[in-house]
């Protein structure tokens, strides 16, 4: 473990902007510049890719990149309170549930269109991702006692909705009443199924955007001497408790935004799917191997993991159903043990090598 004072000198560098050792950080302006037209275009190529595979007309293979863009934006959510502050959540399927029953519920019993339960969903969550928040970090909550008051929090709101059975339908979940083709109201017909694609699409850039746009504004630099040393933070005036509060409350909206999704895309949740654990470990695989704290991480985990469980569902037979979920656990315990800093950091880490390697033959 680190010592205080390298971990008090890290945490000043990350805010100052110098680094370690008092020098001016090298990364100038047309670094940076060169390098964001690097990723700007790598970033347009696949966007441009992602946009013509529903002109393949495979429903198939449409549904799985749906599923996949999903899954991305959930570990994007996810990734702005782990990857930003270092806080481990095990309740973010309250916020996930919390977006997918307001929205519906607000559909079934008012008729209000599922694009603004959405956000109301959003609100909802964010709200309750700030009650949490303000709680424990009032307390200095963190490591495993937040991770068990976000689990527990999780937990109530599935109990609830098990017994408010009058209002959520209890254990039969919610089935939406089908309108037909409506576009206000959130329903496409079987034939337009991949209009439900372009919207994740459009998500999944958008929840990349913000986290990217995090990472390069002061919440973002605040957010990572947060995370390395929460003590030297605070004395360098960095106030915790404010700036996490920030996090988990963008990130339970976003989660909530994809509970609503969730719902219109397959018509029918149970509350199980939706407040279980399952459901927050399935935010956590992606960003675990892909990199927590890389804006690109959960992405590729998203991508990954896809893969893997298709792969796996076309190899094991029936009988083996779910067996890909034994092999979420084992890479995800190998991945903590070898690779903490997932896929990406191993491509960084790959990327430092060969620049310093160049940098030592231009030199000789």
């Amino acid at each position: 473990m680190e010592d205080t004072g390298k971990l008090s000198k890290k945490t000043m560098s990350i805010v100052s902007g110098f680094d370690m050792d008092g020098n001016e950080n090298k990364t100038g302006l047309p670094a940076q510049l060169s390098q964001r037209f690097y990723y700007g275009c790598i970033g347009g190529i696949i966007v441009v890719i992602f946009l013509v595979i529903p002109l393949l007309k495979n429903n198939y293979f449409n549904h799985l990149i749906t599923e996949m863009l999903l899954l991305a934006c959930l570990g994007q959510a996810w990734n702005i309170m782990y990857g930003n502050t270092g806080q481990f959540s095990f309740g973010h399927a309250a916020f996930f549930g919390i977006g997918v029953y307001t929205s519906g519920l607000l559909y079934v019993h008012l008729g209000i269109t599922p694009w603004v339960g959405m956000f109301v969903g959003g609100c909802f969550a964010l709200v309750v991702g700030a009650g949490i928040g303000k709680v424990s970090f009032r307390y200095g909550l963190r490591g495993v006692y937040f991770a068990f008051v976000t689990l527990a929090s999780a937990e109530i709101f599935l109990l609830l909705t098990l017994l408010w059975e009058p209002l959520t339908g209890g254990g039969q979940g919610i089935l939406l009443p089908w309108t037909g083709h409506n576009p206000l109201m959130f329903s496409f017909a079987v034939n337009k199924k991949y209009l439900y694609y372009y919207i994740a699409l459009a998500m999944a850039i958008c929840y990349t955007l913000i986290a990217y746009w995090i990472k390069q504004v002061r919440l973002g630099y605040f957010l990572a001497a947060i995370r390395e040393d929460e003590d030297a933070a605070e004395i360098l005036g960095i106030d915790g408790p404010k700036y996490k509060l920030v996090a988990i409350s963008i990130s339970a909206f976003l989660t909530a935004l994809c509970g609503t999704f969730y719902l219109q895309y397959y018509q029918h949740v149970e509350p199980e799917l939706a407040f279980g654990v399952v459901r927050t470990f399935e935010m956590i695989f992606p960003v675990i191997l892909g990199g927590g704290g890389y804006v690109l991480g959960p992405p590729l985990g998203a991508f990954v993991l896809q893969s893997l469980e298709e792969t796996v569902r076309a190899i094991m037979p029936p009988r083996m159903l779910g067996f890909h979920r034994m092999i979420y656990g084992a890479l995800l315990v190998i991945m903590i043990m070898y690779l903490p800093g997932g896929l990406m950091g191993l491509i960084e880490s790959g990327k430092d090598r060969l620049v310093l390697k160049y940098k030592n033959r231009t030199k000789g």
